[in-house]
């Protein structure tokens, strides 16, 4: 039997975050949910995720901030990060989102399913 892997999912949009919640979970993922960038790293001080699907555009911290924040925790170092938003990769590179070798990913929304649960396998098995 397989262990069960650890899914952060952040993002500001409710629906987003239910949908992503409802598909993990139905596919065998345990999920932690937050709703904003101070909630993910408030939750990263007691869980360790495998991965972590981050949205760009949220109020609070920006992604840079809790990317830098993420980066500072070794615990974390090993855990994968993709980008699940609505903003375009062209300009998360712009904006230097891109450059940490933690992000795996970066996917549009709106997203396929079977891509993203792609992702989230690769990312998986790329970590062990």
């Amino acid at each position: 039997m397989t262990e069960t892997k650890n899914v952060m999912i952040v993002d500001d949009e409710a629906d987003v975050l239910l949908s992503v919640t409802q598909i993990l979970e139905a596919n065998n993922y345990r999920t932690i949910k937050a709703r904003n960038g101070q909630e993910c790293l408030d939750k990263l001080k007691e869980e360790k995720p495998d991965v972590l699907l981050l949205d760009i555009m949220m109020p609070g911290l920006t992604s840079k901030e809790i990317l830098r924040a993420i980066q500072k925790d070794s615990r974390l170092a090993r855990m994968k990060i993709i980008f699940l938003t609505a903003i375009h990769s062209l300009e998360a590179e712009e904006e230097g989102l891109l450059a940490s070798k933690q992000i795996v990913d970066f996917i549009e929304k709106p997203f396929s399913v079977r891509r993203m649960l792609d992702a989230i396998e690769k990312a998986i098995e790329f970590n062990d």
